[in-house]
């Protein structure tokens, strides 16, 4: 039988009973693309590229591989994936305060 248990609150979820969700993370590391656009640019970005690949290759691939891309699932119970859906990145919520039109 498969044991599942919530991966925020530990609390263990009963595969036939319990209503399970499935969160699943991609990250990405991404290139600042953001100097190509400037006049004379004129550098080989494949060729720099390619040397990263390279760079890559000599490196320890286990953790160069995690700083460029990770792939995650978390299990959630309903009461965590509704605060995990309320607020995914788990930022702090200031209370706003609501004034009347005076």
């Amino acid at each position: 039988m498969l044991h599942y248990s919530c991966d925020r609150c530990k609390r263990e979820l009963d595969p036939v009973d319990d209503l399970r969700y499935v969160v699943k993370v991609e990250i990405q590391a991404v290139l600042d693309s953001s100097y190509a656009d400037e006049p004379g640019d004129d550098r080989d970005h494949l060729l720099e590229v390619h040397e990263i690949m390279e760079r890559m290759e000599d490196a320890d691939d286990a953790m160069v591989s995690e700083d460029i891309y990770q792939r995650r699932a978390f299990d959630l119970c309903p009461d965590c994936y509704r605060r995990f859906i309320s607020n995914p990145l788990g930022r702090e919520v200031v209370p706003q305060m609501n004034f009347s039109p005076n």
